[in-house]
């Protein structure tokens, strides 16, 4: 099974720089599920104020994550925004400064990590009043798997494979059956410590 990567392969340590920050990763991920918006409707979400959050969406600008949308039927006092890259994956191997790089990619993973927990948590919290074919059908799973690099390889593109029709961005809700929801997927398999011997 070929290696199927999923979303652009950001290579700019600038780039990742910009994702990783709690602030920015939640103005994109407002707009990426939720459509274009303002400064002042992404700073509900991102726990910033509006100045701010006009800052932070410049910046994802610039950096190609965000651009402006047709502002032609707003009232020209507040500019609209709208995600452009939907899907994403750091790739900072050939870096010029790989420490610099391996801060980055860990400061990174400790935003989208945060982000998910706070998700799941959040899940948890009103798991009990949610309807019961939803607490049956969650996924919260723990396992030890033993691989080489080369099958979690093949793993990872298989898991990607079989997501991929339910990614928002290739079904929208609009677009879904009837009693769908927007799900939240998280996947973390990582390796242990290398084995002695």
């Amino acid at each position: 099974m070929s290696d199927e990567r999923y979303g652009k392969r950001l290579t700019d340590p600038g780039a990742v720089r910009a994702l990783a920050h709690p602030g920015r990763s939640a103005i994109l991920e407002r707009l990426q599920l939720e459509g274009p918006a303002t400064a002042t409707e992404c700073a509900q979400v991102a726990g910033l104020t509006p100045s701010a959050c006009s800052y932070h969406l410049r910046l994802l600008a610039r950096h190609g994550f965000v651009e402006e949308a047709d502002n032609a039927g707003g009232d020209g006092r507040e500019r609209v925004w709208r995600a452009v890259l939907t899907a994403w994956e750091s790739d900072l191997e050939d870096a010029a400064d790989p420490t610099e790089a391996a801060a980055l990619d860990r400061t990174l993973g400790q935003v989208m990590l945060a982000n998910t927990d706070r998700k799941v948590e959040s899940w948890l919290e009103r798991a009990g009043q949610d309807q019961r074919e939803w607490r049956e059908a969650a996924i919260l799973s723990n396992s030890t798997l033993v691989a080489t690099p080369e099958e979690l390889v093949e793993l990872r593109a298989a898991l990607m494979a079989a997501m991929a029709p339910y990614f928002h961005t290739n079904r929208p809700l609009s677009l879904a059956p009837p009693g769908a929801r927007m799900l939240h997927a998280a996947v973390r398999i990582v390796p242990g410590p290398p084995l002695d011997g």
